[in-house]
């Protein structure tokens, strides 16, 4: 009998030696691996047969193994390929038959150690119970006997690789449920991804194979991906142009930078039809490359397999076990797209939204979701556009959405997280969203940019605490990150703490000054510093806005409130002109019909009915423009209901109604607003004063406080009046700087007045006090200044 230990099987150039487990092509050795060489085998053994890919799965790994199958056996036969110079076009050796499996289709000879010879021949070979008797018409048997000895052979050989692999098996469990880290990587470090080096020529895989990288890495719940919401934030500061691709070295830069424990470089590159694809965890501050893995792809058709296959090796090297890679992980094809111009429009179309390309972006989204209807990701990111301000088309945003969710299985548990998050956020569903981001920073406590949202959500729900605990999160992920420092100067200001929020203010704009000539946080900053006493200061940030194109009409805004602040009214009906007319050449109605309402609070504030009405007129013709009109409709009826205009306000309430969605509570808080304001105006004291306490409870503004206020006035109810009033005067925060700025003013005189009714005229006295100094070069025909200029009279008798 062979010896088993001296089976050589010879086809072409090739001699290969199962026991060895090496293959030598005319002399020179060539290592294969375990899995490869055992393929190899079982195909020589039936050759010219098909042999199954369930058979061949049966046959590399016990049942009870955690491991992804199909793209195992895909890379156990690039691999032999590979060692045999053999591709799935040509296939001089391995023949695939497509969706059933392999057939080894060149002759095979054995070769023992005594030298004796013989042809595998399975379209000769008998079956053993049809050995024909030896005859002199037939004389085959002696090389049947061979054949034979040959197949026990093999079979020997092939059981025991098995016996061999179950050992490794058994003695390896250790290392199956246990991580080995490259060397100084611990758990929850941060890693960079390069950008792909695409050296194929083919545009395709420049975005594409990134983002789909970067997908299967993020699935580990052991290591984390440096985000690109933080990355755009280092290549601002470090004066790097937007979009450009973070290469080996810039990628260094970046981890040295930021602290960033490991840098992953990638490549591809091709060879006929063939794909090799690398990637590499490097030391970023050596730069010594400490894991380094190939993966070849036979076809197109297969590169996002050799990805997936290259990425869980990545995630091992990073620490994680090979328990954990397979079971927290899904497919690339499968939670991506098979398509890959799909992918590519989507990654580009994502870059460019982030880049505010808003246009380009959109479209190459709805590209991506036009190339592969079925790719979840694509859909929930324009579902996220479609509810942006951007945009504002929720109902678009709503039913992209639902696509995602209904997609579900085609997204890794953490992107399936985050769209359901996503969608109840953009929704303004706060308490499911609350609850979502709860549980999702649970599970992956270092993602900083779902924890920054997270604390977005609780600050603008009146969490301010919460909402700076959580932002003090994200610094210990991103200690220079100056978004999360603007997010905690907000929530210092909603808490009436304007020092403590100026400092944050500050250490924002020392990490990246550009947050300075932001519109929005410009105009917040500078009123905090006015709500501080620094009035003088605040006045030079809004005007250095001017200067710039860009800035310029944000700017205008702002000093437009600041001289209303200060009662210069004529000047700021000036400088609002000035904004609306550069804003109407931009055709954003929602923006448009703003500053027509500012310029109605304008009017009435120095008596003007007339012009008062026509910019209401102006704000209410644009509301059909508008895609999200249940907040601005509110607050324009609420308007028109305080001037006597009632019957628009219940023309707009009826608008609205049917838009407003019932767990949105801003939207609900507002048409509560405007339905208060509609019954105070038709003196119903009930209804109004329930609706907006309700409205007060659902977002409570500075709107909403004034509106309650100015109702228990209304109805002769002066000690709920005075405690509402009180309350108004503390929310310098949601006040300043937009429309019930003035309302916040003119407080101080009705309050002043109510002090007095009350026998208490030194109290009226220094409420009434600060108004009149702040107006002191006013506009002096204002009602307003003159009434109170009268009142204080009148107290100091």
């Amino acid at each position: 009998m062979t010896d088993p230990s001296q089976l050589l099987l010879k086809f072409g150039p090739y001699l290969v030696d199962l026991s060895a487990g090496e293959i030598r092509r005319n002399g020179s050795r060539i290592r294969l691996q375990e899995k490869p060489l055992r393929v190899l085998a079982l195909l020589a053994e039936r050759q010219g047969q098909l042999v199954t890919r369930e058979e061949l799965q049966k046959h590399l790994w016990p049942g009870d193994t955690f491991v992804d199958f199909e793209t195992g056996l895909n890379t156990a036969v690039s691999k032999l390929r590979e060692a045999l110079s053999d591709t799935a076009d040509t296939h001089r050796y391995i023949q695939t038959i497509p969706r059933r499996g392999y057939r080894f289709v060149s002759p095979v000879e054995f070769v023992n150690g005594n030298g004796a010879a013989g042809h595998l021949d399975n379209g000769k070979r008998p079956e053993p119970a049809q050995h024909p008797a030896p005859s002199p018409e037939n004389s085959s048997e002696p090389e049947m006997r061979q054949v034979s000895g040959t197949r026990t052979a093999i079979r020997f050989a092939l059981w025991s690789l098995l016996a061999a692999a179950i050992l490794a098996i058994a003695g390896g469990s250790y290392w199956l449920t246990h991580g080995h880290p490259a060397p100084s990587f611990q758990p929850r470090d941060t890693v960079l991804i390069a950008d792909f080096e695409n050296q194929t020529g083919d545009p395709r895989f420049d975005n594409a194979l990134g983002t789909a990288f970067g997908v299967s890495i993020a699935q580990s719940r052991y290591a984390n991906v440096y985000p690109r919401m933080l990355l755009d934030d280092v290549m601002q500061r470090m004066g790097q142009p937007q979009g450009n691709r973070i290469t080996p070295a810039l990628g260094r830069e970046i981890c040295q930078r930021e602290g960033i424990r490991g840098l992953i470089v990638s490549s591809i590159t091709r060879a006929g039809q063939e794909y090799l694809l690398t990637a590499q965890l490097i030391d970023p501050q050596s730069g010594e490359s400490v894991r380094s893995y190939s993966e070849r792809a036979d076809g197109e058709g297969h590169i996002l397999d050799a990805l997936d296959v290259l990425s869980n090796r990545i995630r091992a090297a990073l620490g994680e076990s090979f328990y954990q890679v397979h079971r927290a992980g899904k497919p690339l094809p499968r939670v991506t797209t098979s398509s890959l111009a799909a992918l590519e429009h989507y990654a580009e179309g994502e870059a460019l939204w982030n880049r505010a390309k808003y246009s380009q972006g959109v479209a190459l989204l709805r590209a991506a979701v036009a190339d592969d209807p079925d790719f979840a990701m694509a859909h929930a990111a324009l579902g996220n556009a479609y509810f942006s301000y951007i945009l504002n088309a929720p109902d678009d945003g709503k039913r992209e959405y639902e696509k995602a969710l209904s997609l579900a299985s085609r997204t890794t548990d953490r992107e399936r997280m985050i769209i359901e998050t996503h969608y109840a956020l953009d929704q303004n569903h706060v308490r499911e969203a609350e609850l979502l981001f709860g549980v999702y920073v649970d599970r992956y406590p270092d993602d900083s940019e779902m924890r920054f949202d997270y604390a977005n959500v609780l600050r603008n729900n009146n969490r301010q605490t919460d909402a700076i605990e959580q932002y003090r999160d994200v610094l210990r992920v991103a200690p220079d990150f100056a978004h999360a420092y603007i997010g905690i100067a907000t929530a210092y200001k909603g808490l009436g703490n304007f020092p403590a929020a100026l400092q944050a203010y500050s250490k924002a704009f020392a990490i990246d000054p550009q947050w300075l000539i932001a519109g929005n946080i410009n105009r917040e900053y500078g009123f905090t510093l006015v709500a501080n006493g620094e009035e003088q200061k605040a006045e030079q940030v809004f005007s250095a806005l001017l200067d710039k194109p860009e800035t310029r009409e944000s700017g205008l805004r702002s000093l437009a409130f600041l001289d209303l602040y200060f009662g210069r009214y004529a000047i700021a009906r000036s400088r609002l002109q000035q904004s609306l007319d550069m804003m109407q050449k931009s055709g954003k109605p929602l923006n448009i019909a703003r500053l027509h309402l500012l310029l109605a609070i304008v009017a009435e504030g120095q008596g003007d009915r007339q012009a008062q009405r026509q910019n209401l007129d102006s704000a209410l013709a644009s509301l059909k423009d508008i895609q999200s009109r249940v907040v601005f409709g509110s607050m324009l009826g609420a308007f028109d209901a305080r001037a006597g205009f009632v019957d628009r306000a219940q023309q707009i309430a009826a608008l609205i109604t049917p838009l407003t969605d019932p767990h949105d509570l801003e939207q609900t808080g507002y048409l509560h607003l405007l339905e208060g304001e509609i019954a105070a105006s038709l003196r119903q004291r009930d209804r109004a004063i329930e609706l907006l306490e309700q409205s007060d409870k659902e977002d409570h503004t500075g709107l909403s406080v004034e509106a309650l206020a100015h109702a228990y006035q209304q109805f002769g109810e002066i000690d709920k009046a005075v405690v509402s009033y009180d309350k108004l005067l503390g929310t310098a925060d949601r006040s300043l700087g937009w429309e019930p700025q003035q309302r916040w003013l003119e407080a101080r005189y009705t309050l002043a007045q109510d002090y007095s009714s009350r026998s208490d005229k030194q109290k009226a006295r220094e409420t009434l006090a600060p108004l009149l100094n702040l107006w002191k070069n006013a506009d002096p025909n204002l009602p307003l200044l003159k009434h109170a200029r009268a009142e204080y009279i009148k107290l100091q008798q």
